[in-house]
């Protein structure tokens, strides 16, 4: 049963989880915070908190998404499953809504980005370089002329970045640039010569990773195709376990790491010469910024202060619960029971909580 606005009320959407560091949880280590998630170490295995937090235009918003997190959770936990004879992951189960326990890993610093169609920053790279009429190179991949905007590739491409800055990695190609720029594109080859700075082990275990997300990419698109969807393109992360075994972590195609469009309105725009596409993925949140000027580096802090239009928001929360269901066949609660209590409540049942 699809999530329509007026299931969303304002009391609804107020209740979200921030993104705080709970001192009760039992760790054996500080717990580590990112853009939108919490990491407490248990040991061996992590407790994952997603929070409800948006962050776009490398700046976290003032207002969360409602279930944003449970959502998010809810897409990977169903792929990560239906993939595990390709690769396995980091994911043990489900421990309360937006709450995951995982294996610990040792990451590997590359963030494996796989697209199927040229769109986004892809697309920008190709007609900057003039490729429409002569073809380009993006991330050390050929892409001959010809392309439209939106349009599928001839064939899933690897354009990989670097997980951190520029000044997080001492390598020859990075010398030169902007220390502070975020995610820095690279190539195979440059990862390969390099590969000890990446966090690779081994030269071998790139190719290792590389084949492996090929198979998860159509693997994956085939499954989201079947429900009416399509994958322009995605971006993996992995780590190595203590004997050395590599597994999949972090996420696996959610709204938030993937591009995800409505197949049936997938077509060619003749007049624009463009494919029209409809997203169902964080696009929605960006293209709101966007129209706002609020995404330039130098609108950073105006960003971070503004206060997100309700309505905006709650087709924010609709897109995200709708596409959850269509993906797992599983919907979203809508309830104003608050989320951190309900978390802490199942911690403390498992003798996670001092």
């Amino acid at each position: 049963m699809t999530i329509d606005k007026s299931q969303i009320t304002p009391e609804v959407l107020e209740n979200t989880l921030k993104k705080e560091i709970w001192p009760e949880v039992k760790v054996v280590a500080p717990p580590k915070t990112g853009k939108v998630r919490n990491v407490y170490d248990l040991g061996e295995q992590l407790i994952i908190v997603s929070s409800d937090d948006l962050s776009t235009h490398d700046v976290v918003h003032k207002r969360q998404v409602y279930a944003k997190g449970d959502n998010l959770d809810g897409i990977s936990s169903k792929y990560f499953g239906k993939t595990e004879n390709i690769i396995p992951n980091h994911f043990r189960e489900n421990l309360a809504p937006n709450t995951w326990l995982v294996d610990k890993a040792d990451q590997i610093l590359v963030e494996m980005v796989f697209r199927k169609y040229i769109t986004g920053s892809g697309w920008r790279g190709y007609s900057k370089a003039n490729g429409p009429e002569q073809g380009a190179e993006f991330c050390g991949v050929n892409l001959r002329p010809g392309y439209r905007k939106n349009e599928m590739l001839d064939e899933v491409i690897f354009t990989p970045t670097a997980k951190g800055q520029v000044k997080d990695f001492d390598i020859p190609e990075f010398e030169g640039m902007d220390p502070e720029v975020d995610d820095p594109k690279l190539t195979v080859d440059i990862i390969r010569k390099n590969y000890q700075a990446f966090g690779l082990k081994t030269p071998g275990d790139l190719i290792y990773v590389v084949d492996a997300s090929f198979r998860l990419y159509n693997t994956i698109h085939s499954d989201l195709e079947s429900k009416g969807k399509l994958l322009a393109d995605t971006k993996w992360e992995f780590g190595y376990l203590p004997d050395g075994k590599i597994i999949l972590i972090d996420e696996c195609v959610t709204p938030d790491s993937s591009r995800i469009w409505d197949k049936d309105k997938y077509a060619l725009n003749e007049e624009k010469n463009e494919f029209t596409i409809v997203q169902g993925d964080k696009q929605h949140f960006r293209d709101y910024v966007e129209r706002l000027e609020l995404h330039t580096p130098e609108k950073k802090a105006e960003l971070a202060a503004h206060h997100m239009d309700d309505d905006v928001l709650r087709d924010g929360v609709v897109l995200y619960c709708n596409i959850r269901e269509a993906i797992t066949g599983t919907p979203t609660e809508i309830t104003t029971e608050p989320r951190k209590e309900v978390i802490l409540a199942a911690l403390a049942d498992r003798g996670f909580l001092k």
